[in-house]
């Protein structure tokens, strides 16, 4: 691991470690009023946005994963300026000084911890799994196949809409066991070592094979070759399609073909 790649991998770390930290809080903590209208307290405003802000940062560093720098200086003024800038929709607004103080305390707080971080401790950094959000250009790429090659918009699939081009077959999602999910992980791993993960928020991020999961909604999971695809629906179904993927999954569920449809 290059120095630039620990300091990238202690960003993400950081940002993780501390969006759970705000999170739990928030849940343990919460005083505003759920009834008869969602409200938030002074002190609700002083947790949430945290943790949104350090969301918003985590995505930004994921698009650094895997890029060069020429120096760690470069890679360092990088993340800062994330710092200072990233966004999202559920940050920026401006019409709460709780909220916003909150907001340019955890900027402060992570630029600090970026500025600090010095080679001695990059040394002792342990790898995260590989996770990288993609960009608008290269977004634009994937989407523009998984329309050709699986009639597949960024909006709902097969069963919810009958889109799919071949044959699929898909089962609730409750009925995948924790060995099931176990088994088709070990060979959609053994088929590729990174997948496409395209949320229904326009996210598209490549990860570890390892990390499928289906802890999700409105997701597409699929190979870099656009072989197979896994659809995860709101309406907890999933849906498998391509030759071999359907092939294992059919196997996999012998003696369990009631649980398969259509």
């Amino acid at each position: 691991m290059t120095s630039t790649e620990a300091l990238i991998t202690e960003a993400r770390r950081y940002c993780m470690e501390h969006y759970h930290y705000w999170a739990t809080r928030y849940s343990k903590e919460r005083t505003g009023q759920d009834y008869p209208t969602y409200s938030y307290s002074d002190n609700d405003y002083d947790l949430f946005p945290r943790y949104n802000i350090l969301a918003a940062m985590l995505g930004e560093i994921e698009t650094l994963v895997g890029k060069s720098f020429p120096s760690l200086t470069d890679c360092r003024t990088s993340l800062i300026q994330i710092g200072r800038s990233a966004n999202s929709s559920l940050t920026d607004r401006k019409d709460n000084l709780i909220e916003s103080a909150a907001i340019q305390q955890e900027r402060d707080k992570f630029i600090q911890f970026i500025d600090t971080a010095t080679p001695e401790i990059l040394e002792k950094t342990v790898p995260l799994p590989y996770r990288r959000r993609l960009e608008d250009a290269e977004k634009s790429d994937v989407y523009q196949v998984l329309l050709e090659r699986w009639n597949y918009d960024g909006g709902y699939w097969d069963p919810i809409d009958n889109l799919s081009p071949v044959e699929i077959v898909y089962l609730a999602k409750a009925a995948i066991t924790s060995a099931d999910l176990q088994a088709i992980t070990g060979f959609i791993s053994s088929q590729a070592a990174h997948l496409l993960e395209t949320t229904e928020e326009g996210i598209i991020t490549e990860i570890s094979s390892g990390d499928f999961h289906l802890d999700c909604y409105e997701t597409v999971f699929c190979d870099r070759n656009y072989e197979w695809l896994v659809y995860v629906s709101h309406e907890s179904t999933v849906t498998f399609a391509g030759e071999a993927l359907l092939g294992f999954v059919k196997h996999l569920f012998a003696g369990r073909e009631n649980l398969l449809y259509p």
